[in-house]
């Protein structure tokens, strides 16, 4: 079984055509995304919103105050509970090649578990198409993409709908790589997520205070791809980005430990 895991860092899905239909019009990364098919889930939720706590989230299947990531300071590779069974674990126990892309720099920050981090699994610099290039796919085999270049973006352009279409063009180009190395149906599951939405400058400036966590930073992109679904199914269920663990889960386990399925 082959299993594609492509995380976009800050990516807000009100903003999407894919997600909102309220959204006139394609960006960039719309056009991307919708050609990938499977199911795409409109109520997708992290229980904390910023790259520490959702990573941790996604990392143990556990919300934050139980997997001790509690605050936006506590990275899973110093902080995450060391008792806790890792999505990554699933991999491991059946002998699985893994393979993951990441922002250097965000890795020696903490994204992954300590035990990850020191594996030699993982890109020495930030050149995605080479590094992909030169993958090739075993019949076992996890592959983690980690996209900052949305959330890297805005930093350079500044939080406004300027900088916004800057950063769907910039994610895009990163995001076609992926599939310009890779065959979407070589993968049995694919799975695309956000940890967190943000705030535009001038939503900070006029909003009360409360509005910081409403579902502009709560809200994810959440997809699920099975291989040969190439077309959009859409889900209204409220899910979260704990459930792409239970969904691992499932696939190796006929029971699963805690929560559900997407």
């Amino acid at each position: 079984m082959k299993i594609l895991v492509i995380f976009i860092d800050m990516i807000r899905p009100n903003r999407l055509a894919t997600f909102n239909s309220q959204i006139k019009g394609d960006n960039p990364l719309d056009v991307s995304l919708k050609e990938l098919g499977g199911t795409y889930f409109k109520n997708c939720f992290s229980p904390g919103p910023d790259t520490p706590r959702g990573i941790a989230t996604f990392t143990s299947g556990k919300i934050p105050y139980l997997n001790g990531c509690d605050t936006r300071v506590k990275w899973p590779r110093y902080f995450l509970d060391g008792n806790l069974k890792t999505i990554y674990d699933f991999f491991i126990e059946n002998n699985y090649k893994m393979t993951f892309f990441s922002n250097p720099n965000e890795r020696e920050t903490g994204i992954f578990p300590d035990y990850i981090s020191t594996m030699d699994v993982h890109n020495k610099d930030y050149r995605l198409d080479e590094y992909l290039s030169n993958i090739t796919l075993e019949d076992d085999h996890f592959v983690f993409v980690g996209l900052p270049d949305y959330h890297w973006s805005f930093d350079d352009n500044g939080y406004t709908t300027h900088g916004e279409q800057q950063a769907y063009t910039d994610t895009k180009e990163s995001y076609d790589l992926i599939f310009k190395n890779l065959n979407k149906d070589d993968f049995d599951h694919i799975f695309v997520f956000s940890d967190h939405g943000f705030k535009f400058t001038h939503e900070i400036k006029r909003e009360k205070k409360v509005l910081l966590l409403n579902e502009d930073r709560t809200n994810i992109v959440m997809i699920h791809r099975m291989k040969g679904e190439d077309d959009i199914k859409y889900s209204d269920k409220l899910c979260s980005i704990a459930d792409i663990y239970s969904t691992v889960e499932g696939l190796f386990k006929e029971k699963i430990s805690n929560g559900v399925s997407l």
